[in-house]
């Protein structure tokens, strides 16, 4: 769990939904009765991998742990909100948990989004099969699945629509700078592509013989053209066997056999998207510490029989 903020020791219980011509409010229990959908998606913190960068960024010196999946249970965004007029750009969602940042002094969590984000984001009220506590931003949360967390306001309060870009605290800091792939300034959305090894552990000893090597992969849409796995610093590459969920925003589970004779081994893989933007062999820097999607490596000891 990442919060900005402290949790809030009272959050509200309804949502303000001021879209300029109408102003109503939406507690929990109307928010249940609207049409409902159930969405799986992968929560991945902006910073996850800053601590493998070289030098490392300032913020969380995340390794590879800031990331999780999650079903969710709400309902559509434009169905809690309604019609929006044309001039709106941007909807401005703003959360219970509020802190001290520099230049502003105190404020609420706020992040905006722009039309072509309405369609796919809920509001939430269930983690599971159960009421979204308060530690996951209950009793209401917006969930925008295929884009880094940060957009993904806890503990929401208020939604607000506005005619021109929000210029918000945290809408300027979620930006990339310095790196050589991006826009300067450009702001962090779509999830970049990555695979992660569950199975082995790094730096544990197997058995030698046959080895399942398996893990998970994601993207902005999880829609993956494969995922392979290299033996030998990516000389070489082998397809794994991947397995679709079904679902859009959920991880793709993969899995590949090797044979290996005793020895030390290193293990990467590497996932590539549907629109071809493969993981870099080494970390994009950039000063905020911002979607490092380096390939993943391990390091395991084959013992023999």
């Amino acid at each position: 769990m990442r919060n900005t903020f402290s949790i809030p020791r009272s959050p509200a219980t309804e949502v303000e939904v001021r879209t300029g011509e109408r102003e109503f409010s939406l507690n929990v229990d109307e928010i249940n009765q609207l049409p409902r959908v159930e969405l799986t998606a992968v929560l991945e913190c902006a910073g996850n991998g800053r601590a493998m960068m070289e030098p490392t960024p300032d913020g969380i010196p995340w390794n590879l742990g800031a990331v999780s999946t999650v079903r969710f249970g709400g309902t559509p965004l434009l169905e809690a909100v309604g019609p929006i007029p044309n001039p709106v750009s941007e909807l401005v969602f703003t959360g219970s948990d509020r802190g001290v940042v520099e230049p502003e002094g105190e404020i609420n969590y706020q992040f905006s989004l722009t039309r072509d984000l309405w369609d796919r984001a809920i509001l939430a009220t269930h983690l599971g099969d159960e009421r979204l506590p308060i530690e996951h931003g209950g009793p209401v949360r917006l969930v925008v699945p295929g884009h880094y967390a940060m957009k993904s306001v806890k503990w929401l309060r208020a939604i607000d629509t506005i005619e021109q870009p929000f210029k918000g605290h945290f809408v300027e800091k979620y930006r990339y700078f310095g790196d050589a792939e991006a826009p300067e300034g450009a702001a962090v959305g779509d999830l970049r592509v990555r695979s992660l090894i569950a199975s082995p552990a790094d730096r544990s000893t197997l058995p030698a013989g046959s080895v399942k090597v398996a893990g998970m992969a994601w993207s902005a849409t999880s829609d993956l053209l494969g995922v392979d796995v290299t033996l030998d610093d990516g000389e070489t590459w082998a397809a794994a066997t991947t397995q679709p969920t079904g679902s859009p925003f959920a991880p793709v589970m993969w899995e590949k056999e090797l044979v290996l004779e005793p020895g030390i081994y290193v293990i990467a893989a590497r996932a590539t998207d549907s629109t071809g933007a493969v993981q870099p062999a080494e970390p994009r820097w950039n000063r905020n510490g911002y979607g490092n999607n380096v390939i993943q490596r391990i390091t395991v000891t084959v013992t023999g029989a």
